[in-house]
């Protein structure tokens, strides 16, 4: 990719985010994009079919980037420590996080599919023993508690600290498991 078509698609990029906090995704339109962008529709029709496709190729780089600076994280088999760090991404690039989280259109799974790249992570690297044929209700629990946990704790903004917050969701993912393998033993 060149500095043109980068250039641009960082421009229109900006332009939804700056949308994005004033409407949901459905009222957002190519030709205001372009307006709020300081591009042309053709320009735009050269890289995206339509709102929708740009709104994708957002999310994938946030949630490639948050999984690059994971990557980097040392938690030598620390999963609050992971955590953490990751709560710490989120208030880092605050502004980002609370639009792509707190979003209230109905048809984004981008919170759900971040939080999830980052328990495939540490399952990854940390080997959560979980029962294979139960992995994905599980993970839907961990999923499902831990994106309302964050996502209130944006909504408080952030006025707990990451190590609390980490601590929590690490304690009540913690203590479900420990209640669902007792149960199994």
């Amino acid at each position: 990719m060149n500095q043109r078509e980068k250039l641009t698609k960082m421009l229109l990029k900006q332009g939804l985010i700056r949308l994005l906090k004033q409407k949901n995704i459905n009222r957002i339109n190519v030709k205001e994009l372009c307006a709020e962008a300081g591009l042309n529709r053709s320009t735009f029709y050269l890289h995206y079919d339509g709102v929708f496709h740009l709104l994708e190729e957002l999310e994938q780089e946030i949630i490639g980037k948050t999984k690059e600076y994971l990557s980097k994280i040392e938690a030598d088999n620390d999963s609050i420590a992971y955590i953490r760090a990751f709560l710490d991404h989120i208030q880092k690039n605050g502004d980002l996080y609370t639009l792509m989280l707190l979003r209230s259109d109905e048809l984004s799974s981008f919170p759900k599919r971040l939080i999830n790249e980052v328990l495939n992570n540490i399952d990854n690297d940390l080997r959560l023993n979980v029962p294979e044929q139960l992995k994905d209700y599980i993970y839907a629990y961990l999923v499902n508690g831990s994106l309302s946990i964050m996502q209130e704790w944006i909504r408080r903004e952030f006025t707990v600290s990451s190590s609390e917050i980490a601590n929590l969701i690490y304690s009540l993912a913690d203590s479900s498991m420990q209640a669902f393998m007792s149960r199994n033993e």
